[in-house]
């Protein structure tokens, strides 16, 4: 997977002085850059959305207003902007108004179409191209504040990958721009679920967690259709799937009138969506794939190695290749030593998680054991 470099890893804005001083930088215009003749975007390649680019920080002050959202100095926590960027790599070389057309289908695709406000800007100061976002915390039919969760970095991730792939700027995206290893997220726990948990308590959101575990980890499921079938047919569970969304309905819990309980999968934690199940699946068969192939190709390189002519291959002109042959075999040796210390850890800890899942799922396998499978 190829994902673009998106940075949120910015202090947000908590007084109308950094919301202020922000916005200026972002345009250049603080008295400092203007004193020293720093110019960071041209006239092109800035706007807002929903709002005055040139005077942003009083326009989102107003919507506040209108949607009845205090802010004061007395409040230091209140949020009323935050921060995100892109960045293109500087070997891709991209035009400033290609970089700008992107930035704005991003602000657009992400940001403003859910209701928030956002300034944007191309900054044209560094080698590396890069352009500035600076969002409301307002949204501007409801007063909502802007949420980004671990699913839409994600998203937004692969999006601008693809804006990029599109136009060639192939050195602009890479796979590690965004840690996608699910497994090291948290589950998402209410404050009710942990004082259950206090209690020794399991809630029914964490045997919807297990069971999924449990056939995620079921080497008979190799899909996601394959785990959402599964679900139902061990242990009754009704899974509803519109898209990228997976709702999960457990058999047994109910509400206080009675009806039954379902629950989004990003409720549960990033593991439970669709893209997390799949991207476990992938992950699983992968790693089990690589092996697979470089133990063939181990095998090759040491049956070519040791044929009848004693490890050498002869070539044109009465030329021996027998240190070629021998440098292949050390680098297949090598390579195979690399992939098997991966796949060693990969499947250490696959088998940790998957006794930590079974034993924590005791309880629901003995309660659905009169289940056939």
């Amino acid at each position: 997977m190829a994902f673009g470099n998106v940075n949120v890893d910015y202090k947000p804005c908590k007084s109308v002085g950094q919301l202020k001083s922000a916005a200026l930088y972002m345009l250049g215009k603080k008295p400092e850059q203007i004193r020293d003749g720093i110019r960071k975007t041209a006239g092109s390649l800035y706007t807002a959305l929903g709002c005055n680019r040139d005077n942003f920080a009083n326009s989102i002050l107003v919507t506040r207003k209108l949607n009845g959202k205090s802010y004061s100095r007395l409040k230091p926590n209140t949020i009323l902007a935050h921060k995100m960027s892109i960045s293109f790599y500087p070997k891709d070389n991209p035009d400033y108004q290609t970089a700008f057309n992107i930035a704005k289908q991003f602000a657009e695709h992400f940001i403003y179409s859910k209701g928030y406000e956002v300034l944007f800007a191309v900054h044209t100061d560094r080698e590396h191209i890069h352009a500035h976002f600076l969002i409301s915390n307002c949204n501007i039919e409801t007063g909502k504040s802007y949420r980004r969760s671990q699913r839409d970095l994600y998203e937004m991730s692969e999006f601008f990958g693809q804006q990029c792939l599109e136009h060639g700027f192939v050195n602009s995206v890479r796979e590690n721009f965004y840690n996608h290893d699910l497994e090291r997220q948290h589950d998402k726990e209410t404050f009710a679920e942990k004082q259950m948990k206090s209690r020794g308590a399991e809630t029914f959101k964490d045997e919807l967690r297990e069971v999924i575990q449990i056939e995620i980890a079921d080497n008979n499921n190799r899909t996601f259709n394959d785990v959402i079938n599964a679900l139902k047919m061990h242990y009754n569970i009704e899974c509803r799937v519109a898209g990228n969304t997976v709702s999960y309905r457990h058999p047994e819990y109910k509400d206080k009138s009675g009806k039954p309980v379902s629950v989004r999968g990003s409720r549960l934690g990033e593991l439970y969506t669709r893209k997390g199940i799949e991207y476990e699946l992938s992950k699983k068969y992968t790693m089990s794939n690589e092996f697979e192939r470089a133990e063939a190709g181990l095998r090759e390189f040491v049956g070519e190695g040791h044929g009848s002519s004693g490890g050498r291959t002869a070539v044109g002109g009465g030329q021996i290749s027998g240190v070629a042959a021998a440098c292949n075999n050390r680098k297949a040796l090598q390579d195979f030593d690399r992939l098997y210390e991966r796949y060693r850890k990969r499947a250490s800890e696959d088998e940790q998680r998957t006794v930590k899942a079974s034993e924590r799922a005791g309880a629901v396998q003995r309660r659905n054991s009169g289940r056939s499978r």
